[in-house]
C-alpha cells in the first residue's frame, strides 16, 4: 500500500478529482438519501483500512455492510462507484491533455524528430518512407465495451466541460456557470441506465463505430497532418507529408466468424449506409467551402481549366444551379463549389452527372488547389482545401473499408458441398491435405465453373459464396476501396486458403480463362490463432507460395501477401509467454520466407484492449516487433473498450493517431537503414526452451481436473454470458468446452475475479525452471531485458499485469464462490505459488523493488483504485452467491443478474479494461 508521502500524483488532478467527488457525494444525496451515500462512504473508507493493514476488522465491517444491501441498495452503491470511475477518468484525460499541452511534448512526433537528428535522416530518404507507408487501424465489435454509447457521449461532455473550466478564471462568472453543467451532467448520469436492457445487434455496433469514425476521426484528422507537417517543416523547411498514409477499416456488420446475425443483407446495409454518410459528409464541407472562399477571378485570376468546367456543367445541372452562378459570375470557386455539392448530391441518389468514383472528386478539387495556388491564394488553397482533400483520399466513398471474415470450418464444408454437387468427389472433407490441393487447384484454373444456374445448394454454402461475392459487388456499387480482404479464421492448411480462392472463382470476385487466373479483386489473410497454426505457418505460406494457382493469384495481386496473427486465441490456448514468443518467430519466418519468393508481406495484427489479448502500449509493441515486419505498413485492430478510451475525446484521438504512426515511420526508417538487430538468432535456443516450459505448464492447467468447474464458479462468466455488451455470442459452440469459448470472455472474466493469469501464468515457473537448469542467469536476462525490445516489452506488459492482479481479492472469489473441492484448492494454491514467482522473476530482471517501480505514475494509478474497486467486488461475490442459488425465483433471479452486470461495469471502468 503507498504511504501518503510517497503520492506524487499532480495537484491540480488531485483537486479535480476531489471537486468531482463532492459533487457526486451532493448529487447521490439529493437523488438517494443519505442512507446511500453513508453506505457508499463507510465502504469507501474501510476498502481504504483494508488495504493499509487492517486487513480481517475491515473485511469483516465491509462484509457486514455489504450483506444488509438488498439487490435495490447494492445497484445503487455499485452506480455510485461505477460514476466515481467515469468521472475520474475523464479528469485524468484532462489532466493528460493539458499536461501535453503545457510542456509540448505533445507531440509524439517528438520522438520521430529525435530519431531523423540521431540518424541523420535526409529529407529524400523521410519522403520515401512516408510515400510507402500505409497505416490501417481497423474497428472491430468485439464486446468488450461494457459501456453504453449514451454514457460515453456524457463522459464526452464531462471531459470537454473540464478543458473549458481549465481555461477561464475559477473566480469568475464562466467557471461557477461551467460548474453547474458539470452538475447537470453527473446528474443526468445518475438518473440515466447504466446497462442495457436490451440485447445489442449489429446494427447498434454498426452505429457506435459509424459515431466514431463521423464525429471524431473525421473531425480531426486534418489536425493531425497539420501537425506533422509542421514537425517536419521545422526540421527540414518544406512539407514532406505527401498523400495521406491512413486507412480505415472495420469488421463491424461484415465479420460472421460465429455470427449468425451478420447476414449478406446486413453488410450490404453497412456498405450503402457507410457511403451515405461519408458523402453527406463531403456535402456539408463543400458548403462550408462555399462559404469560406468568395475569391473572384476578376481580382485574382483563375486557371482556365477550372472556368471551362464551370461553364460545361453550369447548363446540365438545373436552372437553379445555372442563376446561382450567373448572380455572381466571377466568384468562380463558388461557382464550382456548387457545381460539386450538386454532383454529390446526385450521388447520393445515383442519378445523372454523379461522380463515378471518389477519384472524379478529386480531380475537381484539385483543379481549384491548384488553380488557387498559381493565383495568389496559396494558403487559401492549404488551410482550406488542403483539409478536405486529405479526408476525401483518407475516406474515399466507402468511410470505412470492410473486411469479410469467416471460420475455415464452415469454408470447406461449402467447398465439400461444392464438390458434390458437381459431380467432382464425394469425399473431400475425407482426403488428406495433399489430395485436396491438387483438387482445388485444378478447378481453381479450370475455366468452367462448379455451380450452374439449377445446382441446388446447401444454405450455409450459399451464404458463404454470397459473402465473398460481397466484394465484388461492393467494388462495383461502392467503391474500388470499399472491400477486399477475405479472412479465413482457425486457418490451419494449405487447402483452408485455396478453398477460399475456389469460393472466390465461383462468385465472380477472380477471372479465370485457359487455365490461368487474369484477375482478381481480393486478397486472402490466414489468420493463425493457435500455438500450433503459428508452428505451422511457415510450412503452409511456403507449400501456398509453390503452387501454380495460388502463385498466379499473388501475380495478379501485386505479389503482396497481407497475414493476420491472433493475440487472443494463441493467448487461450498457450498462455502470456508462449504465445507472445511463437508470434514473434513466426513473424521472423514468415518475412524470410516472403523474402526468398521477391513477395512483400504485410502483417495484420489482432490485437485487443488486455495484454492477454495483445494490447498495451502499442508505441512500444510497434518498434518490438521483429526487424523489416514493419516496412511502412501496418494493419492493426482496434477493439472494444479501447476504442472509446482511444477515440472518445479529440485530443486523444490525434495523440492515438500519432503514437500508431511514429512508431511505424521509425521502425520503417530503421528498416531502411538496417539498424535493427535481430536477437531471435542469439537467443532462440533459450527462448525456445522457456516458451517450452511455460506452455507445459500453462496447459498443465487449463487441462487439469475440475479446472473448467473452477473456471466457471470463481469467475462471473455466468453473468458476461448474459450481459448485453455485444451481437455476438460468447462461445462459438454451446457447450462447457475451454475452447469453444472466445478468448474475449475468457480474459474478461479472469480481470473480473482480479486472477488475470491469462496475462502472466506460467512466466515464472518458465523463467525460474531456466535458471535452475543452467539454461541462463539472472544476470543474462537483465541483459536481454535492456537490449532486446521483444523482451522488454513482454516484461513490462507482465509486470503491469501483475501489479493489477489481486491475490486478496481473487482469494474471496475462490473462498466464497468454489466450496471445500480439493481439486479447486489445488488450482488456487497454483494459481497463489505461480503469481509470487512470477513476481520475484519480474524483479530480478528488472532489478526494481517493487512492480512498475520505474513506472510512478502508472503504478500510483493502478494502486490507488483499488479501494474503489473492492467494494464493488464484495458486492459482486456476494450476489454471484445468490444468483447461482437454483431455488431461486425466476424474477429475482433477473433483478440480480442486472445488479450482477451492473459489477461487471464498475470493476471494468474501475480498471479500465475488460477482455
Amino acid at each position: 500500500m503507498l504511504r501518503k508521502e510517497e503520492i506524487i500524483i499532480d495537484d491540480n488532478l488531485r483537486r479535480n478529482i476531489k471537486e468531482l467527488g463532492t459533487i457526486l457525494g451532493n448529487i447521490l444525496i439529493e437523488q438517494e438519501g443519505r442512507e446511500i451515500f453513508n453506505a457508499v462512504e463507510n465502504l469507501r473508507v474501510l476498502s481504504k483500512e483494508f488495504r493499509s493493514g487492517n486487513t480481517v476488522e475491515a473485511k469483516k465491517k465491509i462484509k457486514r455492510i455489504v450483506a444488509a444491501l438488498d439487490e435495490n441498495k447494492a445497484r445503487k452503491v455499485v452506480k455510485a462507484f461505477y460514476i466515481y470511475f467515469l468521472i475520474v477518468n475523464a479528469a485524468d484525460e484532462v489532466f493528460q491533455i493539458l499536461k501535453r499541452e503545457k510542456e509540448n511534448n505533445g507531440d509524439t512526433w517528438n520522438k520521430l524528430i529525435e530519431v531523423i537528428e540521431e540518424e541523420n535522416i535526409e529529407a529524400e530518404l523521410l519522403k520515401k518512407v512516408i510515400e510507402k507507408t500505409e497505416i490501417s487501424p481497423v474497428f472491430t465489435a468485439h464486446p468488450t465495451e461494457a459501456t453504453r454509447e449514451t454514457i460515453l457521449r456524457k463522459i464526452l461532455e464531462i471531459t470537454k466541460l473540464l478543458l473549458m473550466r481549465e481555461k477561464v478564471n475559477r473566480a469568475g462568472f464562466e467557471y461557477k456557470k461551467i460548474e453547474k453543467q458539470i452538475y447537470t451532467t453527473i446528474t443526468l448520469l445518475w438518473q440515466t441506465e447504466e446497462i442495457r436492457s436490451s440485447k445489442i445487434t449489429v446494427y447498434d455496433e454498426i452505429e457506435r463505430i459509424i459515431f466514431f469514425l463521423k464525429n471524431i476521426i473525421y473531425q480531426v484528422l486534418p489536425e493531425f497532418y497539420a501537425r506533422l507537417d509542421y514537425k517536419l517543416k521545422e526540421n527540414y523547411g518544406e512539407k514532406l507529408s505527401g498523400k495521406p498514409f491512413l486507412r480505415f477499416g472495420s469488421w463491424v456488420g461484415s465479420d460472421r466468424d460465429g455470427h449468425p446475425f451478420v447476414t449478406e443483407e446486413v453488410t450490404k446495409y453497412t456498405f450503402n449506409y457507410q457511403r451515405s454518410v461519408i458523402l453527406n459528409l463531403y456535402i456539408d464541407d463543400i458548403k462550408k467551402l462555399y462559404e469560406q472562399i468568395s475569391a473572384s477571378y476578376k481580382i485574382t485570376g483563375a486557371e482556365p481549366a477550372l472556368i471551362s468546367n464551370v461553364l460545361k456543367f453550369k447548363n446540365k445541372l438545373g436552372k437553379e444551379i445555372r442563376e446561382s452562378i450567373d448572380r455572381n459570375p466571377s466568384e468562380i470557386y463558388r461557382a464550382y463549389f456548387l457545381i460539386i455539392e450538386e454532383r454529390l448530391t446526385r450521388t447520393l441518389k445515383k442519378e445523372a452527372y454523379s461522380y463515378k468514383n471518389e477519384k472524379q472528386l478529386l480531380e475537381d478539387l484539385y483543379l481549384m488547389y491548384i488553380s488557387l495556388q498559381k493565383n495568389k491564394g496559396k494558403e487559401i488553397a492549404e488551410n482550406f482545401l488542403l483539409p478536405v482533400i486529405r479526408r476525401i483520399e483518407t475516406f474515399g466513398f466507402q468511410l470505412a473499408t470492410l473486411d469479410i471474415r469467416q471460420n475455415s470450418s464452415l469454408i470447406r464444408n461449402a467447398i465439400d458441398d461444392i464438390l458434390k454437387k458437381s459431380g467432382v468427389t464425394n469425399k473431400y472433407l475425407r482426403l488428406n491435405d495433399k489430395e485436396k490441393t491438387e483438387i482445388l487447384t485444378a478447378e481453381i484454373l479450370n475455366d468452367r465453373p462448379l455451380i450452374g444456374i439449377n445446382t441446388e445448394l446447401k444454405q450455409p454454402t450459399k451464404q458463404v459464396l454470397g459473402e465473398i461475392g460481397l466484394i465484388k459487388w461492393s467494388r462495383e456499387n461502392i467503391s474500388s476501396n470499399s472491400s477486399k480482404d477475405y479472412i479465413i479464421s482457425n486457418c490451419s492448411s494449405v487447402s483452408d486458403v485455396l478453398s477460399a480462392l475456389l469460393l472466390a472463382k465461383e462468385a465472380g470476385v477472380i477471372k479465370v480463362r485457359k487455365n490461368k487466373i487474369l484477375n482478381s479483386q481480393l486478397d486472402i489473410l490466414p489468420l493463425f490463432e493457435t500455438i500450433e497454426d503459428l508452428r505451422e505457418s511457415q510450412n503452409i505460406m511456403k507449400e501456398l507460395f509453390d503452387n501454380r494457382a495460388y502463385r498466379n493469384h499473388l501475380e495478379c495481386r501485386n505479389k503482396i501477401q497481407y497475414i493476420m496473427l491472433g493475440y487472443s486465441d494463441s493467448n487461450k490456448d498457450g498462455g502470456i509467454l508462449t504465445s507472445n514468443y511463437e508470434l514473434f518467430k513466426s513473424q521472423v519466418n514468415l518475412k524470410a520466407l516472403c523474402d526468398r519468393n521477391n513477395i512483400e508481406l504485410i502483417l495484420f495484427h489482432g490485437r485487443g484492449g488486455s495484454i492477454s489479448r495483445g494490447g498495451g502500449p502499442v508505441f512500444q509493441s510497434i518498434l518490438s516487433q521483429p526487424r523489416g515486419t514493419v516496412n511502412g505498413k501496418l494493419k492493426i485492430t482496434e477493439q472494444g473498450e479501447m476504442i472509446s478510451f482511444k477515440y472518445l475525446v479529440p485530443q486523444l484521438a490525434i495523440r492515438s493517431l500519432e503514437y500508431f504512426s511514429s512508431a511505424v515511420l521509425i521502425a520503417t526508417i530503421y528498416t531502411e537503414l538496417k539498424k535493427q538487430p535481430e536477437y531471435l538468432f542469439r537467443y532462440n535456443n533459450l527462448f525456445d526452451k522457456i516458451s517450452g516450459y511455460a506452455f507445459e505448464y500453462y496447459r498443465s492447467l487449463i487441462e487439469s481436473e475440475n479446472f473448467i468447474e473452477y473456471f466457471r464458479t470463481a469467475t462471473p462468466i455466468d453473468v458476461i454470458e448474459n450481459i448485453e455488451i455485444g451481437s455476438r455470442p460468447a462461445s462459438r459452440k454451446k457447450g462447457n468446452d475451454i475452447k469453444n469459448l472466445r478468448a474475449i470472455p475468457w480474459v474478461f472474466a479472469w480481470t473480473q475475479n482480479r486472477q488475470t493469469l491469462s496475462g502472466w501464468y506460467g512466466f515464472g515457473y518458465a523463467i525460474n525452471r531456466a535458471v535452475k537448469e543452467g539454461l541462463t542467469t539472472w544476470k543474462e536476462l537483465s541483459e536481454i531485458f535492456n537490449s532486446w525490445n521483444f523482451f522488454k516489452t513482454l516484461i513490462q506488459n507482465i509486470e503491469m499485469v501483475l501489479l493489477k492482479t489481486d491475490v486478496m481479492i481473487a482469494r474471496e472469489y475462490y473462498s466464497e464462490l468454489c466450496g471445500k473441492n480439493k481439486a479447486n484448492k489445488k488450482i488456487f494454491n497454483s494459481f497463489e505459488e505461480e503469481y509470487r514467482r512470477s513476481v520475484e522473476a519480474v524483479l530480478k530482471i528488472t532489478r526494481e523493488k517493487e512492480l512498475l517501480g520505474s513506472n510512478k505514475i502508472l503504478q500510483q494509478s493502478i494502486l490507488l483504485r483499488n479501494p474503489y474497486i473492492d467494494p464493488v467486488s464484495f458486492i459482486q461475490i456476494r450476489f454471484l452467491k445468490l444468483y447461482r442459488n437454483k431455488k431461486l425465483p425466476g424474477d429475482k433471479k433477473k433483478k440480480i443478474l442486472n445488479l450482477l452486470r451492473a459489477t461487471v461495469n464498475g470493476i471494468s471502468s474501475g480498471l479500465r479494461n475488460t477482455g
